[in-house]
């Protein structure tokens, strides 16, 4: 007798998350979420940017698409900051330490690089 499902690895998703720049300077910073769009199951993404600055931080806010008689979540694809002297480093998905969908997802910056930390609590 078989299990559907067993085996198989929870998608390792992040919906939400909080960034905190622990860096000495302000920060740019570009969240990519995707999402499937409902003809044919193409995949799109949707941006969004925004600052934080040195010791601050910032709630990245769940992104629910509305199909009328159902709806999904938009999965976080990719974070990519932007420094004051201009480097841009980026994370891209599947993120450190993330086992299965994620709500409330921790990211660090410090001066060196940004870091997928753990799961809110």
């Amino acid at each position: 007798m078989s299990h559907p499902g067993v085996g198989v690895a929870a998608p390792r998703f992040v919906h939400s998350c909080s960034i905190e720049n622990k860096s000495s300077n302000n920060v740019t910073v570009q969240i990519v979420y995707q999402n499937v769009a409902r003809e044919g199951g193409l995949v799109e993404s949707v941006t969004s940017n925004f600052d934080i600055p040195a010791s601050g931080n910032y709630q990245v806010a769940e992104r629910v698409q509305d199909h009328g008689s159902f709806q999904t979540r938009n999965t976080i694809e990719s974070i990519e900051i932007t420094r004051a002297d201009g480097q841009t480093q980026k994370l891209t998905a599947p993120f450190d330490g993330v086992i299965g969908p994620a709500l409330d997802w921790l990211f660090v910056i410090d001066e060196n690089q940004i870091h997928s930390v753990k799961k809110n609590d």
